[in-house]
């Protein structure tokens, strides 16, 4: 039988690197898991890879049945590949954020990297923008192995890939089909209108629309919000407007089961590391 590749997103802090990661996905009982590689908040980069802490959390992800091509990297919330802003560094900022962790992650052994496409007012304007920046990062990394994740996202404001149609015109632009993918967030296509707990029917459309051979992860969320909200609110497993036994069935698809997963459900002050470990054994429990 698979186990489900489940996770959580953990810290990465600079004392521990890699191998703080690793212990806290071990912890929760995670095979899988998520995390930044950087300073989710800016564009600078301060991190220095410990070569003797990487090293060590490979010999103990091994160990214990982790594989580190299941984890998924966040890109920094601060960048925007779409941006069309005429006289902005942000475009400029983001494309060189997003190389600087390939580079990090390929020292780490890491390969998936996913991040949200960006907003834009024209947003087809904004959709050349983002692959003109997937392409350069490619052409800029081009040793690496990484796969570009999109994440999906909900239509707030001028959000570009709340729908499949967005993010297949993205793809169709990228010149290197092998190295970009999609990363499904369960909030985020509820809250963008995609009823989830049609399972067989979401996915017939997404392989129509973009094709499965794409999907390459998932962030497993419930959502505050009703189907359609557009509100992008995250929710504990069970307590939100998806509930627990759509998420299960979802994420036990055929289609899906053996991807990469991670929570992103809210951290509490205290204890958030126990209460991902109950989410990730309530999710496994049949």
């Amino acid at each position: 039988m698979i186990k489900n590749k489940i996770g959580a997103h953990v810290s990465f802090l600079k004392d521990t690197q890699l191998l703080g990661a690793v212990e806290q996905l071990i912890y929760i009982g995670g095979n899988s898991g998520a995390f930044y590689v950087s300073n989710s908040r800016s564009y600078k980069k301060t991190l220095k890879v410990n070569e003797d802490l990487t090293k060590q959390a490979k010999k103990l992800a091994k160990e214990n049945n982790i594989d580190l091509k299941d984890i998924i990297v966040h890109s920094p919330l601060v960048g925007n590949i779409a941006n069309i802003d005429k006289g902005s560094d942000t475009w400029k900022f983001s494309v060189k954020s997003y190389t600087e962790d390939i580079k990090t992650m390929d020292a780490l052994g890491l390969k998936l990297f996913n991040f949200h496409p960006g907003s834009a007012a024209d947003k087809e304007l904004g959709i050349k923008k983002v692959a003109k920046a997937i392409n350069k990062i490619h052409k800029d990394t081009k040793e690496s192995k990484t796969v570009l994740l999109l994440e999906t996202v909900t239509a707030k404001g001028n959000y570009i890939g709340s729908t499949f149609e967005e993010l297949k015109k993205i793809i169709d632009l990228v010149d290197n089909k092998r190295r970009i993918g999609v990363c499904i967030d369960t909030c985020h296509v509820w809250d963008a209108g995609y009823d989830i707990s049609k399972t067989n029917d979401f996915f017939k459309e997404f392989d129509k629309v973009i094709g499965l051979k794409y999907l390459k992860a998932l962030h497993i969320n419930d959502s505050k919000n009703e189907l359609g909200s557009n509100k992008d609110r995250h929710e504990f497993i069970g307590d939100g407007h998806i509930g627990d036994k759509v998420i299960k069935k979802f994420i036990n698809h055929p289609a899906v089961k053996e991807l990469p997963k991670a929570l992103e459900t809210p951290a509490r002050k205290e204890n958030h590391l126990d209460k991902w470990k109950e989410e990730i054994k309530m999710l496994r429990k049949k």
